[in-house]
């Protein structure tokens, strides 16, 4: 009797853990299917935008600038403010090392003098005749990311934007900054101050 105990028992502990290990393996196999069905439903991942840089001022046509320019880093050095960097990779191969300013993380300040082109003793950064006004680039606007275009109060750009004559307006919510590009030097100041990143600053051609 005591045997035929002991045998039920160990049929009825067998077939309980026969259960459970099914269970479990169901579950695991549930979890990989509800994984697989939502990596299928999701939606990719954007690629990131590209960078938007500009050249230190003073900076040759871009050919030239590469043909003079030894990445010796002798302008980032002497950028005051930090403003200047080495390229990264993910910017391009042939432009990777060189100096470059991203107008939407620092803005250039165009310094008294302009020590980065003091530095460059390769030429690769020139000051010009003093009649002609260092631009590196033009302010660009998104007009639909823009606030002042959703008709919220906000003009930034304009408030911020350092040129004596602004280069860059707002004339009320509704309305999309204007930028004037023959004022407009590039340095980045309305990019940087942007509460939605709507500007960007583009190379000049």
């Amino acid at each position: 009797m005591n045997f035929e105990k002991a045998c039920s028992r160990r049929n009825f502990f067998s077939t309980l853990a026969r259960q459970a290990g099914e269970f479990a393996v169901g579950l695991v196999d549930g979890a990989a299917q509800a994984s697989r069905a939502f990596q299928a439903e999701a939606a990719p991942v954007p690629a990131a935008p590209p960078v938007a840089w500009v050249r230190p001022p003073g900076a040759l046509p871009e050919a030239d600038f590469l043909s003079a320019c030894t990445r010796c880093d002798d302008c980032i050095k002497a950028c005051p403010h930090l403003v200047i960097r080495k390229a990264g990779i993910e910017v391009g191969k042939d432009v990777a090392t060189t100096p470059i300013i991203v107008p939407g993380d620092n803005s250039c300040r165009f310094c008294d003098g302009f020590p980065c082109i003091q530095a460059c003793a390769s030429g690769a950064l020139r000051l010009p005749n003093s009649d002609i006004k260092i631009r590196i680039g033009t302010a660009v606007v998104r007009e639909p990311a823009c606030y002042s275009v959703q008709k919220q109060p906000c003009d930034y750009c304009q408030t911020y934007c350092p040129e004596t004559e602004k280069a860059i307006r707002v004339s009320g919510p509704g309305s999309a900054p204007a930028v004037n590009a023959q004022l407009c030097t590039g340095c980045g100041q309305c990019a940087e101050i942007c509460p939605t990143g709507c500007i960007t600053v583009v190379r000049l051609s």
